[in-house]
């Protein structure tokens, strides 16, 4: 090692102190990469690699300074890729003559041949190196064979670590913890639980990491409140709920302690008497409810005639609960106004007389006057206070004449 610092320096000491002059800044985003092929790897790019800590290399088969840092980059790429680093290296010689010398190197990291982004990072020696973080910021630069260089990459693993999931997983991993998120937001702890048993190696990435622990933190003190929430409701009477929160709980699989202890109790309350048919009512009162707030939801939107035929069919279907008994009684008001009525029937003669006056018309054309009289009559049966019905009633005394 010592041999190998001594004729880096002189070397390159020249070259070094012109590229630590004109080359991209600390601090300032990296420039983008490119290459016209790569070796050891798919083409790369720096925007697709945020959240790893990148090293941009520049160096070319013709100069000995370079030569001689390639074993130190395979110790490095063997030590840090792992961890989340990549090390890239960039020259501007073709790929027929770079590949041969790479192989014969050994060189197992990333080579971009043809490349003209040296330009853009202001390099004018080589090697010189970038070590540039998790953000897409130039940290440091200079020499690749230079104790700072490898200090470099070890401060940016202490204080902005990468991640070890793709692009692809972590976005993925996101979606679940915005799923999970906004399912403790709605107190549905199961639909929580699902969304964060499918969020894999999140500790691959400390930001996912920390967010899976304060989602999970959430989830079992939310568990622990429900579970407060059945004792008090089994104790003030309230079976169907006490029963919804233990099975609510019970379905924690991954909260086992919480879980196991809901299933002991939801166990004991199923035994008690008289709580299967408590649970049994209490789900049908929820069914109700939620079949009459639906239509109450949409109630602005619906015609007053379907309406009225909604409320009635609930009032009849859920007679015997609470959600049906409001339900007769929106029907009943409905039928208590008198001009909604009226507007009821008026729509629905206009959509039906048309046509059975001209059926009737129709048949009377043809002499088949007992037909045209079921028709008219259906008019006047049907919508008895309409101009409709007093049409069809003088069709009636016409054809007795």
């Amino acid at each position: 090692m010592q041999f190998f610092r001594v004729f880096f320096a002189a070397a390159s000491m020249a070259v070094l102190a012109a590229a630590a002059v004109q080359a991209q800044e600390v601090g300032q985003p990296a420039p983008e990469v490119q290459a016209s092929d790569w070796l050891n790897a798919p083409p790369l790019a720096l925007s697709k690699l945020r959240g790893k800590i990148v090293v941009v290399e520049f160096w070319a088969t013709w100069c000995p300074p370079c030569r001689a840092t390639i074993p130190h980059l395979i110790d490095l790429h063997k030590k840090y890729a792992p961890k989340g680093v990549v090390i890239m290296s960039l020259t501007k010689e073709p790929k027929a003559k770079v590949e041969p010398f790479a192989k014969e190197m050994g060189m197992v990291y990333a080579i971009g041949c043809g490349s003209p982004t040296g330009q853009a990072y202001g390099v004018r020696g080589i090697p010189h190196a970038f070590v540039i973080d998790i953000e897409g910021r130039v940290v440091w630069h200079g020499h690749p064979a230079g104790e700072d260089f490898e200090r470099a990459i070890e401060n940016q693993l202490k204080t902005k670590p990468p991640t070890l999931m793709s692009t692809e997983e972590k976005a993925k991993a996101e979606a679940l913890l915005a799923k999970a998120d906004e399912a403790l937001a709605k107190g549905a702890l199961a639909g929580a639980a699902a969304a964060l048993a499918q969020v894999k190696d999140a500790e691959k990435d400390p930001e996912v990491g920390k967010r899976v622990e304060a989602l999970r933190e959430r989830l079992k003190a939310r568990a622990e409140a429900r579970l407060a929430e059945a004792d008090k409701d089994h104790k003030d009477g309230r079976t169907y709920e006490a029963y919804l929160a233990l099975t609510e709980v019970a379905a924690l699989a991954a909260e086992s302690e919480l879980a196991s202890k809901a299933k002991d109790q939801l166990a004991k309350l199923l035994k008690e008497e008289g709580a299967e048919a408590a649970i049994e009512k209490g789900r049908r009162e929820q069914q109700a409810a939620d079949a009459v707030n639906a239509v109450e939801a949409k109630r602005s939107d619906i015609p007053p005639a379907s309406l009225l035929k909604a409320y009635e069919s609930l009032a009849a279907t859920y007679a015997d609960t609470e959600a049906g008994r409001t339900a007769g009684q929106r029907a009943k008001a409905m039928r208590s106004d008198t001009a909604l009525m009226s507007r009821i029937a008026n729509e629905a003669a206009e959509k039906d007389c048309p046509g059975w006056l001209s059926m009737a018309r129709n048949f009377i054309k043809a002499d088949l006057p007992d037909k045209a009289r079921l028709y008219l009559e259906k008019v006047v049966k049907t919508y008895p206070d309409t101009s409709y019905a007093a049409e069809a009633k003088e069709m009636l005394e016409a054809m007795k004449k």
